[in-house]
């Protein structure tokens, strides 16, 4: 591309209606783009701010200006764009039902990208982009690192917010040569602790202000205010505040002087939703759905975070504990996390590289029983089990227990499964109804404190379009699954042993988990 046809391209992308009008461009499903209903969009597919940040409601259009931003920026200014989601299995459905369906809508696009495209990377002029997943394993975890050794200029991560976040800092580094190095996050808010949502309260924070035809007054939509009898209203005069007043408003900074582009976009400034339907979700959704699928905002309630109150509250030093008949909970990972209990409380917690230190400390504090998770490494824990029977119990998460109490025994084995949402939504009720007690000084328990605090739940549906509670993390969250295994060693001691029902022998063991899982299991089992 010659100079002044980069130029004019430039200046027709500063029009940005213009530029994709006279390309006649058609999204996923066979619609022209249109700047009428989406007015508020047209701003963003101008805004070239290197970082930016979009708190979103649901299904507003996002996603598919940021591929036509990608392939623009790909095109025109030769940008090597890193494009994020989730998971690789969210690549493997996205790309093809949304990237390659708009490309494929759209013989300009076509002609773009006719040389290496595949579902992981396409070539857009001298640009690339590559689609990554966050969340990995096995072969998928060789192909998030060989995601984060290509040199970027562009980072677009997709709903980032439930996004690995670490993976997500681990790609700034991609962008170190780069004269540009952009950074654009966009989600429908889950915690605030995320990412992006940090990165929100920085930027210059812009809400999307409309005026009412009747009192003349601009003001942005807030549901409380704004939406009253199934109807839009003026927060000041009370009359209705028409479609029309809504598709003409325009974007207002609270904070001039920042240099990250944040925007807002809640259901509300959508002309195509109603009052009404918005009304009827608030009464019928749970306030977390409500908050992050159509206010576009994090839900900071406390049935779906875990703050530091909510910890620190159960500390308590009125008495001294005896540490006597202990029980460890251990979480295993590059460190094992682990956190010593009894019926007095909490009163021993740490992380160390070693097994040998974990056999140790169940010698040094007469542990009775100790749970310890069961993956990534079968090899050792299944060695101290076996060491100390009886005393060693091995975890698996599972969904659905079908025991009423969310866990199930295997004496056999040695093996206990739990229901993973249920076990941490009951030690966090026992953290809330002061059941658990933290016998420890508060200025040990930072780290603690902060993988409690990664957590957050989110509301997700099944095959069966049945929707079930979640937990999730936004970092570490390894000593959480340490307190998890302690308090089922608590809830197994205090019952006995006798009161444990054993596994009926109805299903195998190895019902509910993954079949990868299963075949490490059996290969192990082979050399044992």
């Amino acid at each position: 591309m010659d100079a002044l046809e980069k130029a004019i391209a430039d200046e027709m992308w500063r029009q940005s209606c213009l530029f994709w009008a006279q390309r006649n461009i058609t999204n996923e499903k066979g619609r022209r783009l249109e700047f009428s209903d989406h007015r508020f969009l047209k701003d963003i597919y101008d805004d070239w701010t290197p970082v930016q940040v979009v708190r979103k409601a649901s299904q507003v259009g996002y996603s598919t200006m940021e591929i036509l931003k990608s392939f623009y920026a790909a095109k025109f200014r030769g940008y090597n764009i890193i494009y994020t989601l989730p998971t690789f299995s969210d690549v493997s459905q996205f790309v093809p039902s949304k990237v390659n369906t708009i490309i494929g809508n759209n013989l300009n696009l076509q002609d773009w990208t006719q040389d290496k495209d595949t579902i992981f990377q396409k070539k857009i002029g001298d640009g690339f982009i590559y689609f990554r997943g966050t969340f990995t394993s096995g072969k998928e975890k060789m192909e998030s690192g060989v995601g984060i050794m290509f040199s970027s200029d562009l980072n677009i991560h997709d709903e980032c917010d439930r996004s690995d976040q670490v993976i997500l800092e681990q790609y700034e580094s991609r962008l170190e040569a780069s004269k540009f190095a952009g950074r654009w996050y966009f989600s429908n808010p889950t915690s605030p602790n995320t990412a992006s949502q940090k990165i929100w309260e920085v930027s210059d924070q812009k809400h999307w202000f409309v005026k009412c035809s009747h009192c003349n007054k601009w003001q942005y939509l807030d549901y409380w205010k704004n939406i009253k009898n199934d109807k839009y209203v003026c927060q000041y005069c009370e009359k209705e505040i028409t479609d029309k007043d809504r598709m003409g408003g325009q974007w207002v900074k609270k904070y001039k002087d920042r240099e990250i582009s944040g925007y807002w976009i809640p259901h509300m400034i959508c002309p195509w939703i109603p009052a009404s339907k918005i009304a009827e979700q608030e009464r019928t959704k749970t306030k977390q759905f409500f908050y992050n699928f159509v206010l576009g905002l994090p839900y900071i309630g406390s049935d779906v975070v875990v703050n530091q109150d909510v910890i620190l509250k159960a500390v308590d030093l009125s008495s001294l504990n005896k540490k006597e008949h202990n029980v460890l909970g251990v979480d295993q990972g590059l460190k094992k996390h682990w956190v010593l209990m009894n019926t007095q409380g909490i009163f021993a917690l740490g992380k160390t590289d070693s097994w040998q230190d974990i056999e140790q400390l169940i010698k040094l504090y007469d542990v009775e029983l100790c749970i310890i998770d069961a993956l990534p490494d079968l090899t050792e824990p299944r060695k101290i089990r076996d060491k100390y029977p009886g005393k060693i119990w091995l975890n698996y998460f599972k969904k659905e227990v079908r025991k009423a109490d969310y866990i199930s025994w295997d004496y056999k084995t040695h093996t206990v499964f739990s229901d993973r949402t249920k076990i941490i939504q009951n030690t966090i009720d026992k953290f809330v109804n002061r059941e658990v007690r933290i016998q420890m000084n508060p200025e040990e328990l930072g780290e603690y404190v902060k993988h409690w605090t990664a957590l957050y739940k989110v509301v997700e549906k099944d095959n069966l379009g049945i929707e079930r509670d979640s937990w999730e993390s936004t970092g570490d969250d390894h000593f959480v699954f340490a307190t998890l295994y302690a308090i089922i060693g608590m809830e197994k001691a205090e019952k006995g042993g006798t009161e444990i029902r054993e596994w009926s022998g109805e299903k195998k063991p190895y019902d509910g988990l993954a079949p990868s899982i299963i075949d490490e299991i059996k290969r192990q089992e082979k050399f044992d």
